[in-house]
């Protein structure tokens, strides 16, 4: 049996440097709006953390012995 580790494809045909990414955009105020109403009811917004998801991941799935 043989394993493979996978290499990272070689890029050709570039010749000027990728452009440097903008700054970000302000969110949008619809977006603003969902964040703050989603945080009222207790829902999990984008970009936070989640203490449940983080409690539940550190947690032995698997009695102790």
């Amino acid at each position: 049996m043989t394993t493979m580790t996978p290499q990272p494809a070689p890029v050709t045909g570039r010749t000027a440097p990728a452009p440097a990414p903008a700054s970000a955009p302000a969110d949008e105020p619809v977006f603003a709006a969902l964040a703050a109403r989603w945080s009222a009811e207790g829902r999990v917004v984008p970009g936070q953390v989640d203490q449940e998801w983080a409690m539940l991941a550190g947690s032995c799935p698997w009695p102790l012995r």
